[in-house]
Formats: C-alpha cells, structure tokens, sequence
C-alpha cells in the first residue's frame, strides 16, 4: 500500500508539473514578445513569493525598495505581512484573503491576486522567487501584459536539478526522486525569462548551462551594519545555528560537531534558532549524545540579529545552499562562519580567512574549525573582523540596492532603448 501511495504521489507531482511548466511554455512561445512592448512606465515592481521569516524580506524586499525604481507590490501570504517589524518604505502588501487561498490553494490564490494587482497597478517587471509556482506565475503573467519577468533562482540549481525534488515546496518534494522529464520542463520555462538572478558564481553557471541566454545578475540578499563591533568577551553564545529543523539543513550534523567540540571545550555554550520537524528527534540526539546542557532550543524568534551579534561561531551543517542570508547576517554581526562546502557559501567563505568550509559530511571538521575559532580571543579577532568585512563589502545594503538599480532598469527598458529608462523608474 505504501508503495502504491508513493507512485500515485509520484505521479500525480509529475502530471501537475508538467501540465504547469508545459502551458507556460507554450503561452511564451505563442505570445513570445519578450516583455518589451510598453514604452510608459507605471513606477511598480511586482514580487511574488513565500517568505518564511521576517529576515528574508528585510534581506530581499528593503534592497529592492531602495533601489529608486519605484514601489514594490509584494503578494504574499496574510502572514507575511505581519512579519514586517517595521513599516518598509516603498513596499506594498497584497495579500489574497484566507477564503481565497482556502479554494484555491495558496498558490492559486496568489496566482489570481497577481492577476487582480497586473491590472490595478501595471507593473514594470514581474519577479518571482522559486521556480514553483512563484516564477512560473510571474512569467505567464508578465506574458499576458507584455512587460519583462525576471526569475529569482534563491536555493541555486536546488529548485531544478531531476525536477526539483529535494525542493521543500511539497509539489516538487512529491517526485521523491529526480525527474528528467521535470527537470527538462523547467529548464525549457527558464529560458523563457528575461533575467534570472542568482545568489553566487556556482548558480549562474548552472543555468547557463541550461542553455539560458538572457540577462543575469548575481545579487545576494543584503545586510545592514550591527553597529559597533562587538570583542569576544561580550558575546555569550559560543556556537550558533539558525535555521528550519528539517532533513534539508541536517540539524543532526550541527548536534554531532557539538558533542565533537564539546571533547575539547567542555562548557561550550550553543543554541539553535528555528524550529521544524525534526525538532523532536534533534533534541533526543542532544540527550543520547551528552550535550543537552550544553546547548539551548529557542525555537523562532525575532530578535535573530540580537542573537547573532552575541555569537562567536556560526555553524551551518546543511546538505544543500543557494547562498544562505543567515550566513551573511551572521558574518556581517561579526559571527565566525564554519560551514558546509554546499551551493555558493564558497563565495563569501575562505579557509583560514573569513572561516572555514567543509566537506557536508566531515563532522570533525567542523568541530576543528569551531574550536579553531574559539581557542583564544586573538584567533576568534582576526577571523571575526575579516568575515565582517567581507559580508558587508559583497552584501550591505546600499551595494545590493546599486546592483538592483542597474540590473533592472536595463531590464525594463528592454534593448530598444538602449539599456536606458525614463526618469520615473530611477536614474
């Protein structure tokens, strides 16, 4: 019976997404306009996601709303918006109402609150983040209102590699193992944008070799400065971990590497920042392994930004990455980075320098780097002050806005202009 529920799943994922991927396809190829038919400008930008914390937006949507082209229309969960601690300028929240996604899934709640916004506002681009169902929306909608889409590719080839299906939307998880046919189908609906943004070089490369010919731009999330450096002696947390506790970013791998440095330094002091499945069974592995007084469970919270300018080690044991934001904000608080060799935290992250990276599953690597980084407050100053100035020199936020600026106002304008816009979408 279970294997015959895990085929109909399997099948029913594949049906689903190539009906999907296919009509968008098609509808691009019929239409085939390439966004660039307009020639006056509304002054909006259209983004269509799931954001899962409130850093995600204050790391992707403030950028945006500060690079001088205009309001954001973010349509989003109800949610999201209530995770907004403070008022964003530029930023406008369009959430379908709960009786709508409740009939029409959240996906297809969203996908007809675009629809209703494409007309109110007129937008000048369509972004969308994730390939499914976000950016696939995005595009058959920019398609039908003739103005450019731009896919943001945030987890790297993640969202497309056999299908997707180590994604965490349940769709693509519902292949349980990789699809060719998906994954050609997707790869056939990438080629239809008009810009793709990646987080870092390992990506772009990837959708290049897709065959994807269209304008790129590797943008980061962005981070903002923690103010005043912070010594070690002021930082109570020794190792931290920020994240969903989910098989994807192997939680279980953090609590082995702690019972490994706990050898060394006996009162370590961890917490680990987000909640998930998998909650349950990491902390009975903190039991088995001896180490549950040495490390506090506080599950979501908000004050992720605090907590990481308190921390000395942040330690990310995932199996797979775009480019992670929780890095870059943990770098940016002066938080060692000792990480998974995964996606592009290469980019950001060099061995001896700014951190350490690691072979996914070298747990005692990780334990060496971590004590490495705590040996003495000489060792831990010199790391600390490099990944510092490394995350905010490639990700504070005024560069990223720069690089948002220029990336999408060549989009916008289309090549008929010559790279160029009018002055009510910035200069």
């Amino acid at each position: 019976m279970k294997k015959i529920r895990s085929g109909l799943l399997r099948a029913g994922s594949i049906a689903l997404l190539g009906l999907v991927y296919g009509a968008a396809w098609a509808l691009c190829r019929c239409l085939d306009r390439r966004g660039q038919g307009a020639t006056r400008y509304s002054g909006y930008i259209l983004a269509i996601g799931t954001f899962y914390n409130p850093n995600w937006i204050q790391s992707h949507i403030r950028p945006l709303a500060r690079a001088g082209l205009g309001t954001v229309v973010l349509v989003c969960d109800s949610e999201v918006r209530a995770m907004a601690s403070e008022p964003l300028d530029n930023v406008r929240f369009e959430c379908p109402p709960s009786w709508m996604s409740a009939a029409l899934t959240r996906a297809g709640a969203k996908f007809v609150w675009t629809l209703r916004c494409a007309l109110r506002y007129r937008p000048d681009l369509y972004m969308g983040y994730h390939i499914f169902p976000a950016a696939v929306s995005a595009l058959v909608i920019a398609r039908l209102f003739n103005r450019p889409a731009c896919y943001q590719d945030t987890s790297g080839p993640l969202e497309l590699e056999g299908g997707g299906w180590h994604a965490e939307n349940p769709a693509l998880a519902a292949l349980q193992r990789p699809s060719r046919l998906i994954e050609r189908a997707a790869a056939a609906v990438v080629r239809e944008f008009d810009s793709v943004v990646v987080r870092g070089s390992g990506a772009e490369a990837y959708i290049r070799r897709l065959g994807y010919r269209g304008s790129m731009a590797t943008i980061t999330g962005s981070v903002e400065p923690a103010g005043r450096w912070r010594g070690f002696d002021s930082r109570a947390i020794d190792i931290v971990f920020v994240g969903r506790l989910c098989e994807y970013k192997r939680p279980d791998r953090f609590i082995a590497a702690l019972a490994e440095v706990v050898k060394t330094l006996p009162a370590v002091r961890a917490v680990m920042i987000g909640d998930g499945p998998d909650a349950a069974a990491v902390k009975a592995q903190a039991d088995a392994l001896g180490v549950s007084s040495n490390v506090q469970f506080l599950g979501k919270r908000s004050d992720v930004d605090r907590l990481l300018a308190q921390s000395r080690v942040f330690l990310l044991t995932s199996r797979w990455e775009g480019l992670s934001i929780a890095m870059i904000e943990a770098m940016a608080a002066g938080a060692v980075p000792v990480v998974a060799d995964v996606g592009d935290l290469g980019d950001f992250v060099e061995n001896g320098t700014t951190g350490f990276i690691l072979a996914p599953d070298d747990i005692a690597g990780y334990a060496r780097g971590c004590v490495q980084a705590l040996s003495s407050e000489q060792a831990w100053s010199a790391l600390s002050r490099q990944a510092t100035s490394a995350s905010l020199a490639r990700s504070g936020i005024h560069a990223i806005s720069r690089r948002w600026r220029l990336h999408l106002r060549a989009v916008i304008a289309g090549s008929r202009h010559d790279g160029l816009v009018k002055e009510n979408i910035g200069a």
